[in-house]
């Protein structure tokens, strides 16, 4: 299993940039809406899916 790159990356980066967006949505952000459309719960959802993916591959490199 190759390392998650490009749009499945979980670096340092994406995940500072991550914390502040949901901080950002949080306050100044759009009223609640319904899940398929609202921004916080669709980066919260890409995060998981980002993490899961991660996770994954660390346990592929502890297994190896």
């Amino acid at each position: 299993m190759d390392k998650p790159q490009g749009k499945d990356s979980f670096s340092l980066l994406y995940r500072a940039g991550f914390r502040i967006t949901y901080v950002l949505l949080h306050v100044m952000g759009p009223a609640s809406q319904t899940i398929e459309t609202d921004p916080q719960v669709r980066a919260k959802r890409e995060y998981d899916r980002r993490r899961a993916l991660h996770r994954e591959w660390k346990a592929y490199q502890r297994s190896k």
